[in-house]
């Protein structure tokens, strides 16, 4: 996440930490294998820039809320679109 994307109230150190969290969680993502999309990219940031905008400065915390919650997402997102594929099946198979 570009700095000046990062809520302009953070101090300069803590939209660096922000910044830096965000990257690294990015980072170990792909090396996951999971997909390049902006709904993960949105995910990691506002995950971070919340737990950020209620004090929490740790790095590795900030990554593994934002890895989680980006995975949760992810699958959310996929079981919705089976389910709407079985729907659409099913509808096929009736018809």
């Amino acid at each position: 996440m570009p700095l000046n994307e990062i809520p302009k109230y953070f101090n300069r150190e803590t939209r660096r930490l922000v910044d830096a969290a965000l990257e690294d969680a990015w980072q170990e993502l792909k090396k996951d294998g999971l997909p390049d999309t902006a709904l993960t990219r949105r995910k990691l940031a506002s995950t971070i820039v919340a737990l950020a905008s209620v004090g929490e400065t740790d790095p590795a915390k900030l990554k593994w809320f934002a890895i989680h919650a980006a995975r949760g997402a992810l699958q959310a997102e996929t079981a919705k679109a089976r389910k709407a594929q079985k729907t659409v099946q099913a509808a096929e198979t009736a018809a």
